[in-house]
């Protein structure tokens, strides 16, 4: 549901509003894969990333803090409702640790890559953590310790969906080990 530029830049005129105020949004929110749910959300910070527009905030449904995708936020209203900041809070400390956008404890993640996207592949840093193995065969093996690991394996599981030919037969493996 990505929307038009006048109506993302009110949404996040808005939403930044709501934030230097420190007022809570009331919002109907479509979180991935369930009907969409009301919500009063403490938005600390809005952050940019991947083209993906995305709250942070206290979600007094969830009773915890969350990352909402902005283009899945419907019925927003800024209520007069105040909050306080946690202290301790850092958006850098958040996000430190996460892959794309969720936030969770920390997995190692192993992933090999076959030797035709070596090159690609080490041409950015894909994450803080990174470490590179360039293994024998000249595939690349890339080690991340992450939290996020829904995201990454909803990622991979497309990519091994992609490849789930005849020609890869035997070589595409399942994800099984990533919870």
């Amino acid at each position: 549901m990505s929307r038009d530029k006048p109506v993302l830049r009110a949404l996040k005129l808005l939403i930044q509003d709501a934030i230097q105020e420190r007022k809570t949004l009331r919002l109907q929110y479509e979180a991935r894969d369930q009907k969409p749910a009301k919500r009063n959300v403490d938005p600390y910070a809005i952050h940019l990333r991947n083209g993906n527009l995305y709250v942070i905030g206290y979600c007094h449904l969830r009773k915890d803090i969350r990352t909402f995708v902005v283009d899945r936020m419907q019925k927003i209203r800024l209520t007069e409702e105040t909050f306080a900041l946690p202290v301790r809070f850092s958006l850098e400390s958040y996000l430190r640790h996460s892959f794309g956008r969720f936030t969770e404890e920390l997995v190692r993640v192993k992933v090999r890559f076959h030797k035709s996207i070596t090159h690609y592949l080490l041409e950015r840093r894909w994450h803080a953590s990174q470490k590179n193995k360039k293994l024998k065969d000249g595939s690349l093996e890339l080690t991340f310790e992450v939290a996020g690991t829904k995201e990454i394996k909803d990622d991979l599981a497309k990519a091994l969906k992609s490849y789930a030919t005849p020609e890869h037969a035997g070589r595409v493996r399942t994800l099984d080990a990533i919870r």
